[in-house]
């Protein structure tokens, strides 16, 4: 455990005559008062009588060190003058090490001393080189013993210090890391704190593909250890590799998830391996929880059947994105499909009953008020004298009879 200063000169904290020579309280007096005025949140004078009993009888119980802390936090929290808020921090950190020394090195004690560190001293940039080191030989003592959001604070020192542009070893960093993750992997990661450390180590470190493949890719057999791996590739957009498949199998297979099965098929989507984004997006589909997510789902599955060149099971797929969560880019999918379908539907049809795809498509975009591509497709309605040449009016229902089946209404093409 940290050695801890085994004798701290309790007069440092009271260098002055608290009492006045000719009417001086007893030890009783001061525990009487400091209760009360601890209960009337006189602050204040909590301190005075704390302090007191501190510096003549440390060993009086640990209560006075607990609360003597939240006395030292209330000041602070009273006074906007920097130099009395840096007092009473360091007055708060005595105590702390004032207990450790008398009652023992506590797992739970030493947590609270460093979390105190930690809060008092982010906000002052000059103080990160000792924050880290004090981190540093909490880790190297009994990294089992920090508590995993001290893990959590030891990255955000790191993340603060780059950005300051502050000098650190990153391969201790990326040691760390290593050690951190394996903890949180023991222990268990209830509240999600191993992906906001990845998140920290990109701002910490600088980090590269192959730099990935070396820290996260050397194992992905356990899918905890996988699904860090998938999390990092995808953050840093790296290639999709044998070992990312093997380990998106892992993970999808030891515990599906709606969120990370959309990314892999999005990802698959992007690099045209096409049916692994139809794989992925069953998994995501059977763990939706809600109409959007299953919405988003057909969604995705609309856009890789367009580009297997599948228009209707496309068409199909968007037209459920479009039940489920009403979908804007359902609606213009669709309408690209219609516009990209007049050489495969014109048949032997007159020029007015091929050129109604194209009203149809402009439906579809006008749902959704997308001027750019209502103009396209208006710009291919019919002209006046075709459809008076063909023996329509305007207005009238027309069929679109193709892979699809739609009715129209007759409209003309605009006047230039």
């Amino acid at each position: 455990m940290i050695k801890w200063i085994s004798t701290l000169a309790v007069a440092f904290f009271f260098s002055f005559s608290i009492f006045g020579q000719t009417h001086q309280p007893s030890l009783e007096d001061c525990k009487l008062m400091f209760q009360d005025y601890y209960y009337l949140k006189d602050w204040k004078k909590a301190q005075t009588n704390l302090e007191y009993i501190i510096e003549n009888s440390p060993n009086e119980g640990e209560k006075y060190f607990i609360k003597g802390v939240k006395v030292y936090e209330f000041l602070m929290k009273d006074t906007d003058d920097a130099t009395s808020k840096i007092a009473f921090q360091q007055k708060a950190l005595d105590l702390y090490q004032l207990r450790l020394s008398i009652y023992g090195n506590s797992d739970k004690v030493q947590n609270q001393y460093l979390s105190s560190i930690y809060r008092y001293w982010i906000s002052q940039p000059a103080k990160y080189d000792s924050l880290a080191s004090l981190f540093q030989v909490r880790f190297d003592d009994n990294i089992e013993t920090v508590s995993q959001s001290n893990l959590l604070a030891y990255f955000d020192v790191m993340r603060r210090a780059k950005k300051h542009k502050q000098s650190f070893d990153e391969e201790l960093v990326l040691t760390n890391y290593d050690r951190i993750a394996e903890q949180i992997r023991l222990q268990g990661d209830q509240k999600g704190y191993m992906e906001k450390i990845d998140q920290m180590l990109l701002q910490s470190v600088d980090l590269n593909c192959d730099k990935v493949e070396e820290i996260y890719g050397q194992s992905v057999a356990e899918p905890n250890q996988a699904k860090r791996y998938l999390n990092m590739i995808f953050r840093m957009d790296c290639e999709v590799n044998d070992k990312a498949q093997e380990a998106l199998s892992i993970v999808l297979e030891a515990d599906p998830d709606y969120k990370l099965a959309m990314y892999a098929a999005k990802k698959a989507t992007i690099d045209r391996r096409l049916g692994d984004a139809q794989k992925f997006l069953g998994i995501a589909l059977q763990q939706a929880t809600s109409s959007d997510q299953e919405g988003d789902v057909y969604m995705e599955l609309a856009k890789t059947m367009t580009l297997k060149e599948k228009k209707q099971d496309a068409y199909k797929y968007a037209k459920q994105a479009i039940a489920k969560n009403n979908n804007k880019e359902a609606y213009k999918l669709i309408g690209n499909l219609y516009m990209s379908s007049f050489s495969e539907c014109v048949g032997e049809k007159d020029i007015v009953a091929r050129r109604a795809i194209f009203i149809a498509a402009y439906d579809k975009f006008k749902m959704i008020n997308d001027e750019k591509n209502m103009a396209i497709a208006e710009a291919q309605f019919p002209t006046m004298e075709e459809i008076h040449f063909n023996r329509y009016e305007l207005g009238q229902s027309l069929i679109v009879d193709c892979w699809f089946k739609e009715e129209v209404v007759v409209a003309r093409r605009p006047v230039e």
